[in-house]
């Protein structure tokens, strides 16, 4: 009876070990082997600006909010100060009194001017008196005294006449360059006042909002951020270990993207720009990549995952990655797992290009190690479809 169950499990054992492993296999093709370099990003826009406040001023208005379409030169928000106000105000007052009285009709002028033409007819009428006495000295109708009184009083007016128009000039001089003054004050208080207008730099879309009304902004605290969202890029951290392969120059490298916002679609881009600064603390450079088409629904921040593509070939053999096995690749061939040396070329995420050991129409076993299965032994392959 023993001897008769030591039979049976002995060919039990013999069925097991001659009974066939059911692997997954997938079909060896041709087709592009790519090779790329996986970086992560956000979404970013060209222009981005941050809004500043130019004085330290208490916010009197807010005009937009967070998600707001701006123009160029659009008002933002005012600051107020009621003192350089009503300083403006004093100013220009100020600066309206100068500019009468140093118009055409100012009162100060008109009278100094008055003075130097009055002084004028004096000094003709004197030099008329002069002439006549002059004429009777000559037949001594006069006496010399009387000549010479009268010559005295010429000198005289003459003086006063230059006097007074020396006076005038310098009063116009003086009213000018007060009015100057007071001009360019008022100019520099109008321009202080100016800058409590916080304006837009660019057209775009206001991200953020960092003030209320109400509060007091210091000199250069940030208030706004305003991005032209018409046109983004694609901001991705690559290793440095990676960077020497990505090129913006002539040749740009090509970029295959994917947003967490639009599962199962996959967008176009190329390099645009490689940062020289590099993140220290990461070890990474950052590069900016620009997209082929437009994306409908596309924001500031979203999250990308992009394969920067360094080497592309076209109609190679393609076996799955999961097939390999060191320098090695797994083969159901007859019924039998082989294990092949293989030579690889490139290696992608999914396939790897193989050179020399496979040719397509194989089947590749791709969870042969997984499943323990040894060289030799007996396969049942269950076809897995490619993507």
């Amino acid at each position: 009876m023993i001897a008769l169950v030591l039979a049976a499990v002995g060919g039990y054992a013999a069925y097991a070990r001659l009974r066939p492993v059911t692997v997954t296999t997938a079909l060896v093709v041709r087709g592009r082997a790519v090779e790329a370099v996986y970086a992560t990003g956000t979404v970013e826009p060209i222009e981005r600006v941050v809004v500043k406040a130019r004085l330290s001023e208490h916010v009197a208005r807010i005009l937009v909010k967070e998600g707001d379409a701006v123009t160029a030169g659009q008002l933002l928000a005012e600051l107020d100060n009621p003192v350089r106000a009503f300083a403006l105000r004093q100013g220009q007052a100020q600066l309206g009194r100068a500019q009468a009285q140093a118009g055409a009709r100012s009162p100060q002028l008109a009278g100094l001017a008055a003075q130097v033409r009055g002084l004028e007819a004096q000094l003709d009428q004197a030099r008329l008196e002069l002439d006549r006495t002059a004429r009777l000295a000559r037949t001594a109708a006069v006496p010399q005294a009387e000549l010479d009184a009268a010559r005295a009083k010429v000198a005289l007016l003459d003086a006063q006449v230059q006097a007074a128009a020396e006076q005038l000039r310098s009063a116009k001089v003086d009213l000018a360059a007060t009015r100057e003054q007071l001009a360019a004050q008022v100019g520099s208080l109008a321009a202080e006042l100016g800058e409590g207008a916080v304006t837009s730099p660019l057209a775009g879309v206001v991200l953020r909002r960092d003030v209320e009304p109400g509060e007091v902004v210091a000199q250069n605290q940030a208030m706004f951020e305003v991005a032209d969202t018409r046109t983004l890029l694609i901001e991705l951290h690559v290793d440095e270990a990676d960077i020497a392969r990505i090129s913006d120059g002539p040749t740009p490298t090509a970029a295959a993207l994917s947003f967490y916002a639009f599962p199962g679609q996959a967008f176009a881009g190329t390099v645009a720009e490689i940062l020289p600064e590099p993140d220290r603390i990461r070890r990474a450079y950052t590069v900016r990549v620009r997209l082929d088409q437009p994306i409908a629904g596309l924001r500031v921040g979203m999250t990308t995952e992009a394969n920067l593509i360094v080497t592309r070939k076209d109609d190679v053999v393609l076996v799955p990655i999961e097939a390999l096995d060191g320098d090695h690749a797994w083969f159901a061939v007859d019924g039998r797992a082989v294990r092949r040396p293989v030579t690889v070329g490139i290696r992608g995420l999914t396939d790897a290009e193989i050179t020399a050991g496979a040719a397509a129409g194989e089947q590749a076993i791709v969870d042969a190690v997984a499943r323990g299965v040894a060289a030799g032994d007996r396969v049942r392959g269950s076809p897995r479809a490619r993507p």
